[in-house]
């Protein structure tokens, strides 16, 4: 899919490097196949990129995710806060152990109090609480998500930049449908796909409580025409919830449908309807054989979707994923050890990209004058040279941002 090019400049005879602008057109070339099937896969990158009127983001990242659900357990009393710090000091010395070089998160505390709950009867106590309250630690945890995901309406900007991936939606013709994945609680992109009036489909039917099919994911005899662009939420969202032992689609809410981010969202993601949208994210990778993912804000942090993602890749070796990271993955992550075995597999980092096996530093071919910058130089954001009205040679890929790539779709769509 990439050509890799050597550099030409005295001061690096033998580098290769990638060249920006070229890997940027070869995206566009790709967006703008319309007989190619094309799926984004969005994770909460997408979402705490948005940023309220406030100038704070929508919708906190998992370290202010943590901070605000830790607060909120404080808030029930001593006894909570105390079994909380020891929860997390326990935590901490498993990092040790096992040589985890980052902080306790949510997902760490929330797994935690899970598997405590788990072992204990009616009678125990752990950590100084009874099993009821640690119940009720967790569900303070799952109600202050499904709040958080919910940000305040005085908060919602006028333009978010979920309207750029709807505006651009709306604006293409193609021959097979949009699909959009998200990992996602929040309606975000619900909303900049009703803010370009896109018609969406997300496996609900019916108008008064639309509740969810999972033959419409199957057969397509079910499901609206290629007009329509799809919605997998494959984690839940604040607007569902089960009833009559099944699952509609309604009013945002506190108690809202969600996988929570814990050990046991694996388990709890081959249940329906999870499964199903899980299944379907499979099913797009190989349906056909020349398919495209384009990922964005999603970490690589869900062993579950991974698998579905690697395994479609080493069977096909023409489906082709592309990922966008906010931040350059390590020389011995995963992601890059499967880029090494999957030559379909690219990454994009702000200073490294993973193109044909090949972890490559960004640099340009030549200057860019600011004055005449185009489409393709945008995203690249490299050190202004005043004296010479251009940039430097390097700098930073910033489409792993989803603010600079909803400004990409912008320029190819173009704005209101």
């Amino acid at each position: 899919m990439s050509d890799i090019q050597s550099g030409t400049s005295s001061s690096w005879p033998d580098t290769r490097y990638l060249e920006p602008r070229r890997e940027i057109e070869k995206l566009r070339d790709q967006l703008a196949a319309h007989d190619k099937p094309l799926a984004f896969l969005f994770g909460a990158g997408t979402s705490c990129a948005t940023l309220g009127k406030d100038n704070l983001p929508l919708i906190p990242a998992v370290s202010g995710l943590t901070d605000l659900v830790t607060k909120k357990i404080d808030d029930l009393g001593e006894k909570f806060r105390a079994a909380i710090v020891e929860i997390r000091e326990r935590i901490e010395e498993g990092f040790l152990e096992e040589n985890v070089k980052r902080g306790v998160n949510i997902e760490d505390i929330l797994s935690e109090v899970s598997l405590l709950i788990q072992a204990m009867s009616q009678g125990d106590e752990l950590r100084g609480l009874s099993r009821v309250e640690m119940e009720t630690v967790e569900q303070t945890i799952r109600t202050t998500i499904a709040t958080i995901a919910r940000p305040d309406e005085t908060r919602m900007p006028d333009v978010i930049p979920q309207n750029s991936l709807g505006r651009w939606i709306a604006r293409i013709n193609r021959e097979c449908p949009i699909e959009v994945f998200t990992t996602n609680y929040d309606t975000l992109l619900e909303r900049g796909m009703e803010n370009s009036e896109v018609p969406v489909f997300d496996g609900f039917v019916g108008s008064r409580r639309p509740f969810f099919n999972s033959a419409s994911l199957v057969d397509r005899d079910f499901a609206p025409g290629n007009s329509w662009a799809r919605l997998w939420k494959i984690h839940g969202s604040v607007n569902w919830h089960r009833e009559d032992n099944r699952y509609i689609r309604g009013e945002e809410r506190d108690d809202g449908e969600l996988i929570l981010p814990s050990a046991r969202k694996y388990d709890e993601s081959r249940k329906l309807p999870y499964v199903a949208i899980l299944d379907n994210l499979g099913r797009f990778l190989v349906k056909r054989q020349d398919s495209l993912l384009v990922i964005v804000g999603y970490s690589f942090g869900d062993q579950h979707i991974n698998e579905s993602i690697f395994e479609s890749l080493r069977v096909h070796d023409r489906v082709h994923v592309i990922a966008l990271m906010f931040e350059d993955p390590s020389e011995d992550s995963e992601l890059v050890r499967h880029c090494n075995n999957h030559r379909n597999l690219i990454v994009y980092g702000p200073q490294f990209g993973v193109v044909g096996g090949e972890r490559l530093e960004w640099r340009l071919s030549d200057p860019v004058d600011r004055r005449t910058a185009g489409l393709l130089d945008v995203p690249f954001d490299s050190d202004f040279s005043p004296e010479l009205e251009s940039t430097s040679l390097t700098g930073r890929f910033r489409l792993g941002d989803f603010n600079w790539f909803a400004r990409f779709l912008d320029q190819i769509a173009g704005t209101d």
